[in-house]
């Protein structure tokens, strides 16, 4: 699957308000990416109503702002190539779906079968 696939937004806080974000067109000035579950979307049938979105925060973003405690630097110039890098580089999903992947290349990378 592809991150492409995902309805992918770049997302820039707002330093003012940190419980607010904005989208941006572009990567230059994101502080994160939010996008569609690819475990839920697969075990939707890929019908999106439903799904629940996935926020990845860049090191930038204070810990205060949910979700935490992840933090990813976004390397790579668009949603195409993107690749989240942090200790592990793997997202997991705590409670709920507990979805756990990569994001690779722009590649959604399961850690376990969904």
């Amino acid at each position: 699957m592809r991150l492409t696939e995902l309805e992918p937004q770049w997302l820039k806080l707002d330093r003012q308000d940190l419980r607010h974000s904005r989208y941006l067109s572009e990567k230059a000035e994101a502080d994160g990416i939010l996008f569609v579950c690819p475990k839920c979307l697969v075990k939707n049938g890929g019908q999106r109503p439903g799904v629940h979105s996935v926020i990845c925060w860049n090191p930038s973003v204070p810990q205060s702002v949910l979700p935490n405690p992840g933090r990813w630097d976004l390397q790579g110039s668009s949603f195409d190539d993107l690749t989240l890098v942090a200790g592990s580089s793997s997202v997991l999903i705590k409670g709920g779906c507990a979805a756990h992947f990569y994001i690779r290349n722009g590649d959604i990378v399961p850690c376990d079968p969904w």
